[in-house]
């Protein structure tokens, strides 16, 4: 099996995973980083024994590569996958791939024209109890999702392309229906102009309904997922890694001729997605595996993401209007 060379651009927490995965990994050479803080550079050109760059174009300069993984902040995306698709590497980068719809079909299309793997970090579909709900869900009318963190790691973005947009994906996966109407409220509370929480709700042109909820300044960590179906109800909480606890709910008759509710708990490892995600990046590479989820499914979930910030963005606005016309 043909080694690939691999390189990690951004070495903040997520990069530094990425570089740790690809140093394990059989038949992979992890050669070479970028990262522009100084003592991140030579912090981890010392821990990883690769070469290190501050600037991607002097990786590309300097370094015959395969691929690469873009860890760095989203700003920074649309430059950084450019440069490498036009070097001929393919490319992994974290969600999401860029701020823009254009910006972001625009990627998706030159990496189709240069025949190269272009693979957004959609990490949660690589969660087993993802994957098992997929399977099992089949005429879902009510979910809910609560994705709830007390540490705002990336500060670029809001909390909606942040955190958010993980349960659009996995919901956008299981309703086979256009949207009919959404609303959207959230609040900045950081001083940041990005939102910090965002409550959304979406109803489907079939009829289900979903509701969202995200924030980076919780006091507690959250992650439920929950999947109501006219025969029974699936609840799958995140929050217990590196499990997923994964409960069936069902109305079942009993003897006396009424209901009782059975509940099938089970609890899913998941070993580590993040490998399962960079590996399955790289069987694609070799042409050993198709796509989980494509670039339409990549670019669904940006748009219906955008489309909620743009949203907001006017009901603030609206807002304002209204408190400086009545002064």
């Amino acid at each position: 099996m043909k080694r690939l060379k691999v390189a990690v651009i951004g070495i903040g927490v997520m990069g530094r995973h990425h570089a740790n995965i690809y140093a394990a990994l059989p038949h992979v050479d992890l050669v070479a980083v970028v990262e522009p803080d100084d003592f991140r550079r030579f912090e981890a050109e010392a821990q990883f024994d690769v070469r290190a760059y501050a600037t991607i174009d002097e990786l590309l300069k300097h370094e015959k590569l395969d691929a690469v993984s873009i860890a760095a902040p989203t700003s920074l995306h649309f430059d950084l996958t450019q440069k490498s698709l036009f070097a001929g590497v393919h490319v992994l980068v974290e969600k999401p791939v860029v701020e823009d719809v254009t910006q972001a079909r625009y990627l998706m299309d030159l990496s189709r024209d240069l025949r190269l793997i272009l693979q957004v970090g959609h990490i949660t579909r690589f969660y087993q109890a993802v994957q098992l709900l997929k399977q099992q869900v089949k005429r879902p009318y009510l979910i809910e999702a609560r994705r709830l963190t007390p540490n705002a790691r990336i500060q670029d973005v809001g909390v909606i392309l942040d955190l958010m947009i993980h349960d659009i994906d996995i919901v956008l996966s299981l309703v086979d229906s256009e949207v009919k109407d959404m609303t959207v409220a959230g609040h900045s509370l950081k001083g940041s102009v990005y939102e910090d929480v965002a409550a959304a709700q979406i109803q489907f042109e079939n009829g289900c309904i979903a509701r969202f909820l995200a924030s980076r300044i919780a006091p507690n960590a959250e992650r439920t997922f929950i999947v109501t179906e006219p025969d029974q109800t699936t609840r799958l909480d995140f929050a217990k890694e590196p499990f997923t606890e994964m409960a069936v709910y069902k109305g079942q008759k009993n003897g006396n001729g009424g209901t009782h509710v059975k509940v099938d708990v089970r609890t899913v490892h998941e070993e580590n997605p993040l490998r399962e995600e960079l590996q399955h990046f790289l069987a694609r590479i070799r042409n050993d595996a198709e796509p989980i989820g494509t670039l339409e499914d990549d670019l669904r979930s940006l748009d219906f993401a955008t489309q909620l910030i743009a949203k907001l963005e006017r009901t603030s606005s609206d807002k304002v209007q209204q408190i400086i016309q009545t002064r």
